[in-house]
């Protein structure tokens, strides 16, 4: 056995749920044979012993471990040639990189539960590497925007203060935006997943009525067309394969995936398990309880969208005529004799970054929270 084969052990495992706990021991047996199966078969060379132990922790914890096994320097040897060029300026610039996350990054909403949303997002990156890009790219970004704006404002002879006070918003903004990424990432996935689920389980309830087994049935599921779903169960078959119990499978996957219609579904498949009841019957009924939430949550949608579309009417067409209105009263011979209209700050250059920057900013969040809210049917 290599020398360098480490596993990850940490010395503080959370609890999955109050009223469960982890068997370490099984854990680690479930860790071992993989390690034996790799070995075996010649692999170990290609499988990084710390992916292994990352498992270990995510087995045990639901989630990755808050210790880094994927450095950022392993960025430069990734197979997306973004992703080296960007471990290739991080590696070149670490120091500063690393004080924009140790300083700055702490403060942005998110970072504490950035680990657990890369994995349910099926982000293949370590929390660490992820802060490198993410440093990395907001950088770049604003010193894009600043220089952007220092020569905006130098043809305007406006203060250049403003075009670093800008940057410095532009940086928090998007900084705040790519650590919620993630997130957004496997919301999108969890309600993929509850747009699926009901014809999955329907799917699943007359092949288990039709007398064939669970690990057969989620099989045949994985290998359907369902999405992101089917994607879950996937990895859901590859963990058994690897020697993982069944029901630990399952519950692996409730806690990775964000959708709350799946980990309901699968309480109630493993109560019935254990309970020795029907199957095929408890899934046709969660089945029509996912029916029913995906009605009330389109239903709860649609009121919404009267709502916004009052927002959108304001912002995209009341907004913009009424500061045509006065910033043509206040530039006018008249308006700048009369001390009220005077004293409005719409001066060409106010007006251009209204209706170039702050207008198409607001449309563009405004749509972008209702593509992300909307639910799929």
């Amino acid at each position: 056995m290599s020398d360098n084969v480490e596993f990850i052990r940490d010395t503080s495992v959370k609890k999955i749920d109050a009223q469960q706990s982890i068997d370490m021991e099984k854990v680690d047996a479930i860790v071992t044979r993989i390690k034996e199966k790799y070995e075996k078969e010649g692999l170990l060379d290609k499988v990084e012993s710390n992916k292994l132990g990352e498992l270990r922790s995510i087995i045990a914890e639901g989630k990755r471990s808050k210790v880094e096994v994927m450095k950022p320097s392993d960025l430069k040897t990734d197979y997306n040639p973004s992703v080296r060029s960007i471990g290739n300026i991080y590696s070149s610039l670490k120091s500063f990189f690393g004080f924009i996350i140790d300083k700055l990054y702490k403060f942005v909403p998110g970072r504490n539960d950035l680990a657990y949303e890369l994995y349910s997002a099926n982000i293949s990156y370590s929390t660490a590497q992820f802060l490198a890009m993410a440093a990395v790219i907001s950088s770049f970004v604003t010193i894009f925007v600043t220089v952007l704006l220092f020569v905006l404002f130098y043809m305007f002879d406006v203060n250049l203060l403003y075009a670093l006070v800008g940057g410095v918003f532009v940086f928090v903004i998007f900084s705040i935006w790519i650590m919620q990424y993630p997130a957004s990432v496997a919301n999108a996935r969890a309600r993929e997943i509850d747009r699926q689920l009901p014809f999955a389980l329907r799917h699943m309830a007359a092949e288990l009525r039709a007398g064939i087994g669970l690990y057969r049935v989620l099989q045949s599921v994985a290998v359907a067309d369902y999405g992101v779903l089917s994607e879950e169960l996937a990895k859901t078959i590859a963990e058994v394969e690897e020697g993982t119990d069944t029901k630990d499978a399952l519950k692996n996957l409730a806690l990775r995936t964000k959708s709350f219609a799946l980990k309901n579904a699968i309480n109630h498949l493993l109560r019935a398990l254990k309970t020795g009841g029907n199957l095929s019957e408890a899934m046709n009924n969660i089945a029509d309880e996912v029916a029913f939430d995906i009605r009330m949550q389109i239903e709860t949608f649609t009121e919404k969208m009267n709502f916004f579309g009052v927002i959108y009417i304001f912002v995209g067409i009341v907004v913009p005529v009424m500061l045509a209105i006065l910033s043509g009263i206040r530039n006018a011979p008249l308006g700048t004799s009369i001390s009220f209209f005077s004293a409005l700050p719409l001066t060409p250059l106010v007006i251009t970054l209204i209706y170039v920057v702050l207008l198409p900013l607001g449309l563009f969040i405004l749509v972008y929270y209702i593509k992300s809210t909307r639910p799929l049917v």
